[in-house]
């Protein structure tokens, strides 16, 4: 079950969790990843609101991006991807996603059923790394977009709608 919680516990698990994988690195340098073409290449297609479930209202969100794994000789099998959908409130749902494999590139939809609950501005994020002897660094990428209205109709639920590895 999907709980919605404060931001606040959010930035903080986030903090957290960065800190924790940071003890994993080895050897400490100061470097500019998003220049250096050693991280995971996240890009969102696209986060709009639709009817997915069928309820004739439009509270339901669909997500789509595509992580590409950087040129160069890497040796992981292990990808982690964790989403986020935060509501103009501050409440937000979220899920960790594990990818057991390799690939060159990796497109997911996922739905996020019955989550447009307010109005105004949602952000969708997600950030990706992966796991292995030689893996990339950290990956993410943000959008904000508005769904129009307010829904309430179930229990809010995250799917994965399609995966394509090429």
């Amino acid at each position: 079950m999907i709980r919605m919680k404060p931001i606040s516990k959010r930035i903080l698990t986030v903090i957290l969790a960065l800190m924790v994988l940071s003890f994993f690195t080895g050897e400490v340098t100061a470097k500019d990843y998003s220049s250096s073409g050693d991280s995971l290449m996240v890009s969102i297609e696209s986060a709009d609101y639709l009817d997915l479930d069928g309820d004739q209202m439009e509270n339901d969100i669909l997500t789509e991006f595509t992580i590409t794994v950087p040129q160069g000789d890497w040796d992981f099998h292990y990808t982690y991807i964790y989403c986020e959908l935060v509501l103009p409130s501050g409440n937000y749902f979220n899920c960790m996603i594990l990818l057991i494999g390799t690939y060159n590139s990796v497109t997911l939809c996922l739905g996020w059923y019955n989550c447009a609950l307010e109005s105004g501005w949602y952000t969708f994020s997600l950030w990706s790394w992966g796991d292995g002897r030689d893996a990339p660094n950290l990956g993410h990428d943000s959008v904000v977009f508005d769904p129009p209205t307010p829904g309430n109709e179930g229990d809010p639920f995250i799917d994965i709608i399609q995966i394509i590895a090429l």
